[in-house]
């Protein structure tokens, strides 16, 4: 089977597998015929699109990471907020994943806007205990991941749905109070006795950042529990792969580029390592472009995460990426549900809500290495105004004549005036307003602490990935992206 996009969906096509709703009423079952109604329900619900069955695909194995009867349960554990029944999910999803002989989250996930909180939820479990377990975590300790990973996301249910679903810029306040939900996660967890302490601190913390940008504590590095960096990435993971009503979604491959430019930044080292080992670049059943104009489907995985085995739709001939020497010089360029449904590709993704293109935001990046300011203007340059200058006392100069830009890029190690220095001297000038992302090579606890104390946005070391840097500045200038 393969996975089609929902925009290419047609009557007549069969579903290869299950279409999991906690709404029982409205779930498709395997082998149902798609008509124009049903294909039109999963348009409006969200879903990103559904496997299909056909000959071409016969031979695509997904492998069933936890069987669909644990996904259902846990789903309805989730949406009814049953601590009983989320501990036996967990112990499930714990018991399917241990009997793997390799660990491989294959599945492309099947979810709708009305109940992606309890999709993201079984989800973030289901990867959470796959990369504890491939970074070798006892078993007890497995099943403290899978009921805080269920229940990270608990207090939500507390926010009024149409702050959680707005498709439109977030104010302060509401954007505040979705930053409430790790705690309200925790106070609904609290009394609870078969809730141990260990499992609570892993609800409150999951989105705090290695650089300690994160929340609710702002905690950093080492401070931060185990489980809650696990729950941490595999959540942002989740988010960045799903489509919401504000967002479309990375491909994995993508979603996997971002994660590793965020590494000692906003995840931990090992647990990113872990998730690359355990998540494919390229599923099973997804359709990808080549460079030389092919189309295919990815058949399996092999040695190579980025060369994985495919079949030609034009010829039907499988190509092992890895090791074929006719191809040895192809290389997959689109991947993903979006390959055909959107002209701008999978990297100009969750665009600033409610702010439109002919209006772009004005970018100032400061540094003195001629090669990050064109990697940085490269990155940036289709979605935003950019003026690149190379000193600090150039930017002070300019900030006083032209005024404040929408965000400054600063580098931090400059000679003169070096862009912490810069930043104080401007902040001086009672510049209260500025927006500032510092760039920077040097990675320590006390570099990180002075970009706090500079009042940062953000903090991305070099050399920068393109994908992690245009994300991290649509959420420095629109902070409540970061949900």
């Amino acid at each position: 089977m393969r996975f089609i996009a929902v925009g290419d969906l047609r009557p007549g096509m069969r579903l290869g597998r299950k279409i999991i709703d906690h709404r029982r009423t409205s779930m498709l079952e395997k082998g149902v015929e798609l008509n124009d109604t049903l294909i039109q329900r999963l348009k409006q619900n969200g879903y990103l699109g559904a496997y299909i069955a056909d000959p071409f695909s016969n031979d695509v194995e997904i492998q069933e990471t936890v069987s669909e009867k644990t996904l259902e349960d846990g789903i309805d554990a989730v949406a009814e907020a049953n601590i009983g029944s989320i501990l036996n999910v967990a112990s499930a999803l714990v018991d399917d994943i241990s009997k793997l002989k390799s660990i491989s989250v294959d599945m492309l996930d099947l979810r709708s806007y009305d109940d992606y909180t309890y999709h993201h939820s079984v989800n973030v479990a289901v990867y959470a205990v796959a990369v504890a377990a491939r970074m070798e975590l006892p078993e007890e300790q497995l099943q403290e991941i899978a009921v805080a990973a269920l229940c990270h996301d608990l207090g939500k249910s507390l926010i009024d749905p149409a702050i959680i679903n707005k498709k439109t810029r977030l104010t302060d306040a509401e954007f505040e109070e979705i930053k409430r939900h790790p705690k309200y996660s925790y106070d609904l967890l609290f009394n609870n006795p078969s809730i141990s302490p260990t499992v609570r601190q892993a609800v409150i913390c999951h989105h705090e950042n290695e650089n300690g940008s994160g929340y609710p504590f702002g905690k950093m590095g080492e401070e931060i529990p185990l489980y809650a960096k696990i729950i941490h990435a595999v959540d942002v993971y989740d988010a960045l792969t799903s489509r919401r009503p504000y967002k479309d979604p990375y491909a994995p491959v993508d979603a996997l580029e971002y994660m590793i430019g965020g590494v000692d930044i906003l995840f931990d080292r090992k647990v990113v390592e872990a998730m690359q080992n355990v998540i494919p670049a390229y599923p099973p059943g997804m359709d990808v472009g080549l460079s030389n104009g092919e189309r295919a489907v990815v058949i399996a995985h092999t040695a190579q995460a980025l060369r994985p085995r495919i079949k030609i739709y034009e010829t039907g001939k499988e190509v092992d990426l890895s090791t074929d020497l006719h191809y040895r010089m192809v290389f997959i360029t689109a991947s993903g549900i979006l390959m055909k449904e959107s002209s701008d590709g999978v990297e100009k993704l969750n665009e600033d809500r409610g702010e439109g293109k002919d209006n772009p935001k004005n970018i100032l990046v400061v540094d003195d290495s001629q090669i990050s300011l064109g990697q940085t203007r490269a990155a940036l340059e289709d979605d935003y105004n950019i003026t690149t200058l190379e000193s600090g006392l150039a930017c002070l100069n300019y900030i006083k004549t032209k005024g404040l830009p929408d965000l400054l890029i600063m580098d931090i190690d400059m000679p003169v005036m070096d862009g912490m220095t810069t930043v104080e001297k401007l902040r001086k000038l009672e510049y209260k307003d500025l927006k500032v992302v510092f760039l920077t090579a040097i990675a320590n606890k006390d570099t990180v602490i002075r970009c706090n104390q500079a009042g940062a946005k953000d903090y991305i070391l070099k050399p920068v990935n393109p994908i992690y840097l245009r994300e991290r500045v649509k959420i420095a200038l629109d902070k409540n992206l970061d949900r």
